[in-house]
Formats: structure tokens, sequence, C-alpha cells
């Protein structure tokens, strides 16, 4: 019994010593993934002066919007914040926030399925934004901890088999830009490498799960903390392909409703930003330059209008 004992102890601390290797071993892949522009994202923020506006959310805010033209066209520097909305709602605004000053703007374009089950908490792409910003494990609460828990091990033998992959391969340095690399965005922090592309190669996303309440509330809480500040909060809708809109309707008016029951400026309807299939590339959720100009543009209005109301 003693010597099970002895050898089941050893295996567990073999096996999380691994896991935590995993998790610190730096990465040394020569093209590291779109994670890693959250550095320069970061930068990008300090150094840009207020009043400025912020636009977060998942990758439909990354892959959805001008920034430049934006700027042009509201008179303040304009700053794309989004990532990935596998990072969970939560963790990708508490990251924002940190760089709201008075006289900001930050605008939040979530995602539909941030506002289902727990998805606010994160999945494994988490892992990945706190494997390329670690300071960033300090806004990590119990609850996102436990929820991307079930993703930790597998995570961390992943990164372990590509460390070691890259030890031993003689990999040459593309000079071309990855669509998903961290070098993927422009100086205002969109990811412009599609912006000339034409192809479309997507499934069509059917939700599930329920309306998490919690989300709501969160965001009222950001909300009041965002205007204790000096700052505003805008909550606008994701883009979005046609057909993903009409199999999930019903999900998306459920969300529609409670989103103008609560205390957030919720500006627009949901198929405000809802656009032909024809127009998205690689997801449901991610636009081609032509959409991309025409949500700006309607931005644009939003923010102005905005504007003109809180003079």
């Amino acid at each position: 019994m003693k010597k099970f004992i002895i050898s089941s102890f050893i295996f567990a601390f073999s096996f999380f010593a691994l896991i935590f290797i995993g998790l610190i071993i730096p990465n040394n892949s020569l093209d590291r993934s779109i994670d890693y522009s959250i550095i320069v994202k970061h930068e990008l923020l300090k150094k840009t002066t207020s009043p400025k506006i912020i636009l977060t959310g998942g990758s439909n805010v990354l892959f959805g919007f001008d920034s430049e033209k934006i700027e042009d066209n509201v008179n303040s520097p304009v700053i794309n914040h989004a990532i990935h909305a596998g990072y969970g709602l939560k963790y990708i605004i508490d990251d924002a926030t940190q760089f709201i000053n008075e006289g900001d703007l930050l605008v939040i374009s979530p995602e539909y399925s941030h506002l289902l089950d727990k998805n606010y908490l994160g999945k494994e792409p988490l892992l990945f934004s706190l494997t390329a910003k670690p300071s960033n494990l300090k806004l990590i609460s119990l609850s996102q901890l436990i929820n991307v828990s079930p993703f930790i091990p597998k995570f961390a033998i992943n990164r372990l088999k590509s460390f070691v992959y890259y030890k031993l391969k003689t990999v040459k340095e593309s000079s071309e830009i990855g669509m998903y690399s961290e070098h993927a965005i422009n100086t205002h922090g969109d990811n412009y490498q599609h912006w000339d592309k034409n192809e479309s190669n997507f499934e069509i996303y059917e939700f599930s799960g329920v309306l998490n309440k919690d989300v709501i509330k969160y965001l009222e809480r950001i909300k009041l903390n965002v205007n204790e500040k000096g700052a505003k909060l805008l909550i606008v809708y994701p883009s979005l392909c046609e057909s993903s809109y009409k199999v999930n309707k019903n999900y998306i008016d459920i969300i529609d409703k409670e989103l103008n029951n609560s205390n957030l400026n919720i500006v627009g309807r949901p198929d405000d930003f809802i656009y032909p299939d024809s127009l998205f590339f690689d997801s449901p959720y991610h636009l081609k330059y032509k959409a991309i100009s025409s949500r700006s543009n309607k931005l644009i209005q939003i923010i102005n209008d905005f504007n003109n109301i809180e003079k």
C-alpha cells in the first residue's frame, strides 16, 4: 500500500510538473499567433492620447472595421483592441478598461455567443492570451480559472510539443505575413490581411445554450466603472452573415430584448450589421472589405450622433 501511495504521488507530481513547464515554456515559433498582437495593441493604447475611441469585442471587431477611416471622420484617435471571442467577454473588457481615461469612448461589439451559457468566462483561447501577456493573470477570476481548467492539460502538452518541434526542426522564416500571425494588424490594430481577398469559405454557426443574465449585470457594472473614469460606453451589435442570422434569429431576438431592457447604451438593431454571405470570407463573423467599409460608415454615424447628444 505504501509503495502504491509513493508511486501515485510521483506520478501526480510528474504530471503536474509537466503541465506547469508546458504553461511557462517560451514560444519559440518563428511566426507567433495573432494572440501576441496584444503586446502591440497595449503599446498603441498606452501611447494614444485621450480622448480616444477603443473598439473591442471578438474577431467580429478585429476583422470588421477600418479604424483609420473611422478616426478620420470622428476627430478622435481609434484603436481596435479586439483579438479573439474565445478569450471570453469578461477578459476582453477587463483588459481594455485598463487603458480607459477621462473623455474616452469604449465601443463594445460582443459576439452573440458571449451572452450564452458561461462563454463570457472564456475557453481555451484565453490560455493563449495569458501566454502572450502573463501579467494579465491578475485579471483572471476564480470563475474564469474554473471555466478554462479542462483545457489546461491538453494546452500545456501541445505547447511542449511545439517547443520541441521548433528546437529540432530547421525552419526558414517566411517573409509573408500570415492571416492569423501577430504581425497581421495595421497601426490601428485592425487585421487587414484579408482586405483584398474575394473568396468565401466558411460554415454557418448554430448557437446553443441559454441566455446568461450575469453577463448583462457584468456589463452594467462595467458601464458604471467606465463612467466613474469620466468615459462613456456604447454597445453595438456584431456583424453576422445573413444565413447565420436566419438560423439563429430566435436566440438573437432574446438577446436583443434583454440588452434593451438593461441600463446599457445599446445602439441600433441586430440587423443593422447583417450582410449577405458573399461579403464574408472565412467565418460568419469576418467581413470582406466592402462590408467593412459599410460597417465603418455606420459606426461613424453612430459615434457622431452619440457625441452630438452628449454635448
